[in-house]
């Protein structure tokens, strides 16, 4: 007679395994990593004035090397984009766009009275803004050293909004002419960036704020214009503005407050991504500034950032620090909004 085998009951297994990201970047050492971005910025010279192969080329170095940043930034700002278009069926109404099955026969059975057997889109499920990524391509960000940071920036925000299905995204650059290089209208993909890298030389003379300002917002009227929802009048724009931070009085400092007060006016929130290369001299934490209050008496000196137009502003000296900080000062700024 066969003998029957006992066999152990279920159980569950889990043997060691590194979850480590395994990409090519994520395994090189921070010293490789600093000479890895050293040789992309010196052959971002290159690819300006090449063919748009090479720049495609360059995009997806950006995108991978900053792929892990991006990740983070998407799932931290998953709760800080509170959802604001209703796209989920909801309730019982006595008109609506689909009928709730369960309710018909209730409806009948009392004689057409109980007639709440519509279902209306009332709860927000999608969120939907419109952001403006603003990339200064002055020729500062080139003596700063901070135009690959500029576009690691630009990949690690572009990434985390596209995974996030967040609204549209569009991208301008700014210096002495503000130029639009992405429209809303347009899903950003790998051609995208390669045409904004293609597109931005680093070599306009003037860092033209308050231009950048106004030009944005008649950018984001019409984009706003012609989103049509009716669904969701609370669409929300934002404009990012990612720059060195430096000389942004040039146009006078009168015309920029104005230019910052036109642009809340027509609800348009603006943050401001001031990169600040650390193996730089001088920080912009450092600039000192005269302020002439009286005629006939010597200047005050204050420091730059005492003055800065902006309310809302962050300073990143390492990209390896922006989905954290972008996410909490946005979370911040983004409470503000509400309560206003």
């Amino acid at each position: 007679m066969k003998e029957e085998r006992e066999f152990p009951q279920s159980s569950i297994h889990t043997n060691e395994y590194d979850w480590s990201p395994t990409g090519q970047f994520q395994m090189m050492s921070h010293d490789d990593l600093a000479k890895l971005r050293q040789l992309m910025e010196q052959n971002l010279t290159d690819v300006n004035q090449s063919d748009i192969n090479s720049a495609e080329s360059m995009w997806q170095q950006y995108q991978s090397l900053t792929q892990h940043l991006s990740q983070q930034l998407s799932e931290q700002l998953r709760l800080v984009l509170e959802p604001t278009k209703a796209a989920k069926l909801k309730g019982d109404y006595r008109t609506g766009k689909r009928l709730n099955m369960r309710k018909v026969i209730p409806y009948i059975a009392s004689g057409f009275r109980k007639d709440k057997i519509w279902l209306r889109r009332s709860k927000p499920s999608k969120r939907e803004y419109q952001i403006m990524v603003a990339i200064d391509d002055s020729s500062s960000m080139a003596d700063n050293h901070t135009k690959q940071l500029a576009f690691e920036s630009l990949a690690v925000v572009s990434s985390a909004l596209t995974t996030l299905e967040a609204g549209q995204l569009g991208v301008c650059s700014f210096g002495d002419d503000t130029k639009l290089l992405h429209n809303f209208d347009r899903p950003f993909t790998d051609q995208s960036g390669a045409s904004i890298i293609h597109e931005c030389t680093f070599e306009q003379k003037q860092t033209k704020i308050a231009r950048l300002l106004n030009t944005s917002v008649d950018y984001m009227k019409k984009a706003r214009a012609s989103f049509g929802s009716s669904a969701d009048p609370r669409l929300s724009q934002l404009l990012l503005i990612i720059s060195d931070g430096r000389g942004l009085y040039i146009e006078g400092r009168e015309k920029v407050t104005n230019a910052i007060r036109t642009a809340v006016d027509s609800k348009i929130f603006i943050a401001f991504i001031i990169l600040d290369n650390p193996k730089m001299k001088d920080s912009i934490l450092d600039i000192k500034v005269p302020v002439f209050n009286e005629a006939g008496k010597l200047p005050e000196i204050r420091s730059y950032m005492n003055d800065f137009p902006f309310p809302f502003y962050v300073i990143i000296r390492d990209v390896n620090v922006l989905p954290e900080t972008l996410s909490d000062a946005l979370r911040q700024w983004f409470e503000v909004v509400t309560n206003e």
